[in-house]
């Protein structure tokens, strides 16, 4: 009997510790750094333009409101207007958004209300909206994932996710397309 009230008061000073051990207070985890950056410049009425080097405008954009970060190396715009001009020097697609990011590689994030307008009478797209548009301004490359509404002179078509390419004049509609097609009276 006196190995059992040795092992059992062996078991409580062991019990007992764990229980003093398990109510230290730890050091508290450091919390995660939640980064507030800073715009390196800041401009209201923004307008800049492009020039190739033939000395001809290629691309015009403006906003109301920019924030320039170069940490980030992008900037932010409220109520971007971009113009692309066609190798004449004219403009030929004029895109609108409420708000839109601008990359260093000149990708440009557009969201909210995007609309494109194409500016020539030639133009086979008269219109394009929806809420999201990616658009490489250098080779002019544009893709969405959401709700694609476009115009065109002789038909009008819908669907979710676009991939295309303005100069080229392509464009594919990638889930759940449908056109309706307007026929000339003969």
């Amino acid at each position: 009997m006196n190995r059992q009230t040795l092992l059992f008061g062996l078991l409580f000073l062991v019990a007992l510790a764990a229980w003093q051990l398990g109510d230290i207070e730890l050091a508290p985890q450091e919390t995660t750094k939640v980064e507030n950056y800073q715009p390196d410049f800041t401009a209201k009425n923004l307008v800049t333009t492009r020039f190739n080097e033939q000395g001809k405008r290629t691309e015009r954009m403006e906003s109301q409101f920019a924030e320039y970060f170069q940490i980030l190396e992008q900037a932010t715009f409220e109520k971007p207007v971009i113009y692309l001009f066609d190798e004449q020097g004219e403009a030929e697609w004029k895109v609108t958004a409420d708000t839109g990011v601008l990359n260093t590689d000149d990708n440009v994030i557009l969201r909210d209300k995007v609309h494109l307008d194409g500016l020539l009478p030639t133009s086979f797209i008269s219109t394009l909206d929806t809420p999201y548009l990616e658009m490489d301004l250098v080779t002019q490359d544009v893709r969405s994932n959401q709700h694609i509404s476009i115009v065109g002179q002789e038909f009008q078509t819908e669907g979710v996710g676009l991939k295309g390419h303005l100069e080229r004049k392509y464009f594919e509609l990638l889930d759940k397309g449908h056109a309706i097609y307007f026929n000339e009276k003969r």
